[in-house]
């Protein structure tokens, strides 16, 4: 399933890649078609009461914080995540993240972060890198509270 965010939710479009959600976040309504897959129509979230949709599934989100913009459409969400994709979406462009190796990355992350941490990850479209520090266990308690909104475990 697919999900797209319009302009005015780029920081939840953000935090469905974190739940390892294919979100697209879209900056004009002029490439808002281009966006389907396999004849599937995503979810459209949008904060604006469009006159012309080009999805039948618009999700009009009112809360302005993303945890109650997750929390209005965690019903919608909760069906799709599931803990082996968490986490393996570039947060930036949406690509699926690449296990690397830890010797191609040394120029290309901190010092102490390359003799830290041994398992990196690198988005193939925008290259930027990824490593479980400790900002994954604060989204870990993130991901538990989302959980316990919904009720269900994955």
């Amino acid at each position: 399933m697919r999900f797209v965010c319009d302009v005015m939710l780029g920081k939840l479009a953000k935090y469905l890649r974190i739940l390892g959600l294919d979100t697209i976040y879209v900056r004009s309504m002029d490439n808002l078609a281009g966006h389907k897959i396999n004849d599937e129509t995503p979810y459209f979230f949008t904060k604006r009461r469009l006159q012309k949709i080009l999805y039948s599934n618009p999700v009009y989100i009112k809360a302005d914080d993303v945890i109650g913009q997750l929390r209005e459409i965690n019903n919608l969400i909760a069906p799709h995540v599931s803990e082996r994709d968490l986490m393996s979406r570039c947060i930036g462009c949406n690509a699926v993240l690449r296990e690397v190796n830890k010797d191609d990355v040394e120029s290309l992350v901190p010092e102490f972060v390359f003799h830290k941490y041994n398992v990196f990850k690198a988005c193939p479209s925008c290259k930027k890198i990824y490593w479980k520090g400790s900002h994954v266990e604060h989204m870990i308690a993130w991901i538990r509270e989302m959980k316990g909104i919904n009720g269900r475990s994955t």
